[in-house]
């Protein structure tokens, strides 16, 4: 049965909070694309992984918060495509 990140398709919202000011974190892409060969950001292991969610299998993006600037690893449940 094929799965779809509602993220990264779209279908979905990033409601998450900031754990340290309470504003909405803002989606700055899939983990793997910060982790690339020819990324031209830092290692992926840099940011911190407070942020989950229940799931140990779904999609991770990298998500920073616009008031304190904090990056954090936010683990996405993935749907069942339909």
């Amino acid at each position: 049965m094929p799965y779809v990140c509602p993220l990264c398709n779209g279908l979905a919202p990033l409601t998450a909070a900031c754990p340290d000011c309470g504003y909405t974190l803002d989606n700055e892409g899939k983990r793997e694309d910060y982790a690339g060969p020819y990324s031209p950001y830092g290692s992926a292991d840099q940011y911190t992984s407070a942020l989950s969610l229940h799931s140990l299998e779904g999609c991770e993006h990298v998500v920073q918060c616009p008031h304190c600037h904090e990056a954090y690893i936010y683990r996405v449940n993935l749907w069942e495509s339909p």
